[in-house]
Parts: structure tokens; sequence; C-alpha cells
């Protein structure tokens, strides 16, 4: 749920649209962080079912926005090393994204119930 649509957000802003000081001090915490799935072992797969507590923190971010774009270049960049070495190797595209953890990174709120604290 975003958080500008939750009834504590709403009730949190007075009539002129401010937020009300305890309720900023809670959402100046919320951060994000860019997770990255464990391995299956023996086997080089990544493991996208792995519970998120099991999962790696690479970075993190104050808003979601820059975690994606960050998102988004890691995996550009790792898709693009993976055809320069099937192509150095002379061997066609493998799917990159069964063996590519970087690829599977996530965004994930550093307050999100998954991450089991």
């Amino acid at each position: 749920m975003a958080a500008d649509s939750s009834p504590n957000f709403r009730s949190a802003l007075s009539r002129h649209g401010r937020i009300k000081p305890r309720h900023a001090a809670a959402l100046a915490l919320v951060g994000w962080y860019l997770m990255v799935p464990p391995a299956i072992p023996n086997t080089g797969e990544v493991n996208k079912s792995a519970p998120l507590a099991q999962w790696t923190i690479r970075r993190t971010f104050p808003r979601n926005a820059g975690c994606e774009n960050a998102k988004s270049r890691l995996r550009t960049q790792a898709l693009a090393a993976q055809a320069d070495k099937d192509a150095a190797a002379r061997r066609g595209l493998r799917n990159s994204d069964s063996r590519c953890i970087v690829c599977n990174a996530e965004c994930v709120s550093t307050d999100d119930a998954r991450l089991g604290k």
C-alpha cells in the first residue's frame, strides 16, 4: 500500500497539508534497500523464492526512485557483462536471469515485514 493512500497518513495531514511532527518522524525513518537473492548451493542458479530475510542488502536509499534507478542500471550492466562473457566464450546467449543474481535485485522498504527483523 502506498504511504499516501493509508488512513494513518491521511489522518496525519492537517487542513494545510502539513504532516504532524510525530508522523513525519516515522516517515523519515523509512528508506529503501536494494536487495539481491541468494544462489541455490552447487547450482549457480538464483533462488528467487528464498525468504526476503535471506537476501543480501547491496545498498540503501532514502527514496524508492533512487533504488529503482540503481536497480535498472545494475541489471543493464550485469546483462551486458554476461553477453560479453558469452560472446568471448563463443557460445550463444544463455537464460541470464536464472544465473544472474544482480539481475533479480529488488527494492524493498526498510520497514517491510518480510525482512523478519
